[in-house]
């Protein structure tokens, strides 16, 4: 190798390692390891944290527990915010930055036998829990389309595969599943019956800090926003590249790369047009409404700025689109 390429290479490697030592370390708790949060490890494996000056730990940690996490300090930014949110109607110092999608990603799937909605009448429907957001949903769904909800009969069931087999024996009719079940259900010969992401929006999948993190250090705050939209975009532009990402960090049960490319390809019909993270003006709304009102039993929504915080991903959205990103 000439020893001028040989000099530039190795002041390139410098400047690279200097960067990544320099990096500020974070710790990004996330629910679980699975399609759904693709996109922090797709940002993790792309580098797009190291761009923003970041070094990022992602830990499989969901629910209150997440947010008792966030709060001491273990970790910075978290994955659970209907949790966070909860937390913050209650008075905890959180706020909710960025949400992934703009719409829920599940998908209605039935056995082969249902060709309608009409076909559900006396039928069984799986869902989460009882009146959650899967729940909601569901009936919501089947209102609009002429039936009530004494008309199903909904039960909380377990996981994508107790599901599928409980549809194909006939124990169950229809259930509510994200992009990678119903991808593994429509292999086993069941069907999709409706995006539920098309009834109305409702952003998900949503991320939390603390006030003390955004008031001393929103620099980090809006980096880390940066990065996550980035890859989010990544995964709608690039989703083989993305599922290669996925066969090694995700838990697939028996999802193979060419199902999960497919499936990234069904999850990423649940974000914005534009760029990912900023939730519409109709979402935000809907958030109030749906993800804190109503499961807290609320005699009225609260005031928006009491629970988020999205000038970091307003900000960032408008800087990627003058770049010409996410058109």
């Amino acid at each position: 190798m000439p020893l001028r390429v040989w000099q530039l290479l190795s002041a390139a490697l410098g400047l690279l390692l200097a960067t990544v030592a320099n990096a500020e370390p974070i710790r990004t708790a996330v629910p679980r390891s699975s399609l759904n949060y693709l996109s922090i490890y797709a940002a993790e494996a792309k580098g797009l944290f190291n761009d923003e000056g970041l070094e990022n730990e992602t830990i499989a940690i969901g629910g209150p527990a997440a947010i008792t996490a966030l709060l001491s300090g273990n970790v910075d930014f978290s994955g659970a915010g209907g949790s966070g949110l909860c937390a913050a109607a209650k008075g905890a110092e959180l706020k909710a930055i960025f949400y992934q999608t703009e719409k829920v990603t599940w998908f209605f799937v039935v056995h082969p036998s249902i060709k309608s909605v009409a076909d559900l009448k006396g039928k069984k429907i799986a869902v989460g829990l009882i009146g959650d957001s899967e729940d909601r949903f569901s009936t919501m769904f089947v209102e609009k389309n002429g039936l009530s909800a004494k008309d199903i009969t909904r039960i909380p069931m377990g996981t994508s595969s107790e599901l599928i087999a409980a549809i194909k024996s006939g124990s169950l009719q229809a259930a509510v599943l994200d992009p990678g079940g119903m991808i593994v259900a429509e292999k086993e010969g069941l069907h999709s019956l409706v995006f539920l992401g098309d009834l109305f929006p409702l952003p998900f999948q949503g991320y939390v800090v603390t006030d003390k993190k955004i008031a001393e250090n929103p620099g980090q705050v809006r980096r880390w926003v940066r990065a996550m939209s980035r890859a989010l975009l990544f995964l709608r532009e690039r989703p083989e590249e993305a599922a290669e990402i996925g066969i090694k960090k995700l838990q697939l049960g028996n999802i193979n790369r060419a199902m999960l490319i497919e499936a990234t390809k069904a999850y990423t019909r649940a974000f914005s047009a534009c760029v990912p993270g900023l939730p519409s003006r109709e979402g935000i709304k809907n958030i109030l409404e749906y993800e804190v009102r109503v499961p807290m039993n609320m005699a009225a929504p609260l005031p928006a700025m009491r629970l988020l915080d999205l000038r970091f991903a307003e900000e960032v959205k408008k800087e990627l689109e003058q770049k010409g990103l996410g058109r």
